[in-house]
């Protein structure tokens, strides 16, 4: 079970809001994961004691994380992380098929469907429905056409955390015979997956984002559904992805999942608790200037906000991310900073947020050791600094 973290903490000592970009390794899956990195570091290909030790750890995990999600061992495909189990998923695609996704997506998703549009493949981008934030399932089945045979939308969506209607969709797939794909990086840890109960064909997961180890994640692939390997030099994976097996990565993956599951429902609830009150504390203050991206049936641990023009002005998105850090809160832009300039969130734009707003922008997102100490202080120093950067606009 994971342990809360000790609710006492100094004021100089930073509090981390960025969960949906990494959570910490938990002790416990450390713990599970430091014989294989130390005693047992056996190649899982070799037949001697020490590559059957390996296997038998990669297996053994297989058989957890397949049991987590009601699928078959054989159905889990270890990969690097979502990244590369996205590219995998959509990779499979031949010239001339229809793809259907959204604008929303992850960089993950996108890119690769901007390549297969090189390549010939169609590919239509939804935009998300206002009401849910998300794209609904009556989009899905319009865009859908004779040819269609993949549509990928993302479960959480990983800036706003917006929750797709994914057994609807489901639904609408299987009747048309089409493969859905779906990227379930930021629902992990907050919501059962039940594949079956879903009704999808492929998900993509990652360790990192439910407090186990970056560089381990995996593609859940329904039996059936055919993907030719984009990794090769390597029978791995049933021959499906070449290369030796990262065993501890793939341990600690299966120990995180396993911890997660364990208390899922209280920490669902406290930490929703806790986000409707940062909500509620940035409102009451500075809320004749705030916009609130996440909508009310989103996942518990994402709240987006982002700021209005000052005076006629744009608020400075660097600027309030840079004074964010200085004053000892560790969060996200919905907006990459490139070559020295602010590029708008591609969400926040799908969405219908006005550029100049977009371009200021926060992702709070909270993890299990978050406290209400932690909600105070993120909403006293932004309030701090918006009234600053408001002051100095209005001289």
């Amino acid at each position: 079970m994971i342990v809360e973290r000790d609710n006492k903490r100094s004021y100089s000592q930073p509090v981390y809001m960025d969960h949906a970009a990494t959570t910490p390794l938990d002790p416990a899956v450390l713990e599970a994961m430091l014989p294989y990195m130390r005693d047992n570091f056996g190649n899982a290909s070799s037949v001697h004691r020490l590559g059957r030790a390996a296997r038998g750890a990669i297996e053994d995990s297989r058989e957890r994380i397949a049991g987590h999600l009601n699928a078959n061992p054989e159905e889990i495909v270890f990969m690097s992380g979502a990244t590369e189990a996205n590219n995998f998923a959509l990779n499979g695609l031949g010239l001339g098929s229809h793809l259907v996704t959204s604008r929303i997506e992850h960089k993950a998703v996108l890119e690769p469907a901007q390549a297969l549009e090189s390549r010939g493949v169609r590919v239509t981008y939804l935009v998300p429905d206002a009401r849910i934030g998300a794209p609904s399932a009556d989009q899905v089945a319009e865009a859908m056409e004779a040819d269609t045979c993949q549509v990928s939308v993302m479960y959480v969506n990983n800036e706003t955390g917006a929750v797709a209607p994914i057994k609807e969709i489901a639904s609408i797939c299987r009747a048309r015979d089409v493969v859905l794909h779906t990227d379930a990086v930021q629902a992990a840890a907050w919501m059962t997956l039940d594949v079956e109960d879903l009704g999808v064909d492929m998900m993509s997961l990652s360790a990192h984002k439910m407090y186990g180890p970056k560089g381990a994640g995996i593609l859940y692939v329904r039996s059936g559904v055919e993907l030719s390997p984009q990794v090769l030099g390597g029978s791995q994976e049933r021959g499906r992805r070449g290369g030796t097996e990262n065993v501890a990565a793939v341990v600690g993956m299966a120990a995180a999942m396993a911890l997660t599951v364990s208390d899922r429902d209280a920490a669902v609830s406290r930490v929703q608790a806790l986000r409707k009150e940062l909500e509620g504390r940035l409102i009451d203050s500075i809320g004749d200037q705030l916009v609130i991206n996440t909508p009310l049936n989103a996942a518990p641990h994402i709240l987006s906000t982002a700021f209005r023009p000052i005076a006629g002005s744009p608020l400075d998105g660097e600027m309030l991310l840079l004074n964010m850090d200085l004053e000892g809160i560790s969060a996200s832009a919905g907006s990459a900073c490139a070559s020295g300039a602010i590029t708008p969130s591609h969400v926040l734009l799908g969405l219908g947020l006005p550029e100049h707003t977009a371009r200021a922008s926060l992702r709070l997102s909270l993890g299990r050791s978050t406290t209400s100490e932690d909600i105070a202080l993120t909403a006293e120093r932004i309030v701090k600094i918006v009234q600053r950067m408001r002051q100095q606009r209005t001289g």
